[in-house]
């Protein structure tokens, strides 16, 4: 089968003519696509949430914390023994 689309058209013709090119939709990435997705983040919302929880699971949270400072003391032995 033979393609014979003109190659510089931006669609293909199953394509509605009325759609945005792939260029035009492509989300940004790395910091800022996610700095981008922050803006619309309610801030004290989360911290609320996070607050209620903490209070009603505190076994929870000092487990997390302990984890997480058993986790930096092997990453900081690890980086001492170079």
């Amino acid at each position: 089968m033979v393609d014979n689309v003109n190659p510089t058209s931006q669609f293909h013709p199953y394509q509605p003519e009325r759609s945005t090119p792939q260029a035009d939709r492509l989300s940004r990435s790395g910091l800022g696509g996610i700095l981008g997705n922050l803006k619309n983040v309610d801030v004290r919302g989360q911290l609320g949430k996070a607050r209620s929880a903490a209070q009603r699971n505190p076994g929870m949270v000092l487990g997390g914390l302990a984890a997480l400072v058993i986790g930096a003391g092997l990453m900081r032995k690890r980086s001492m023994a170079r």
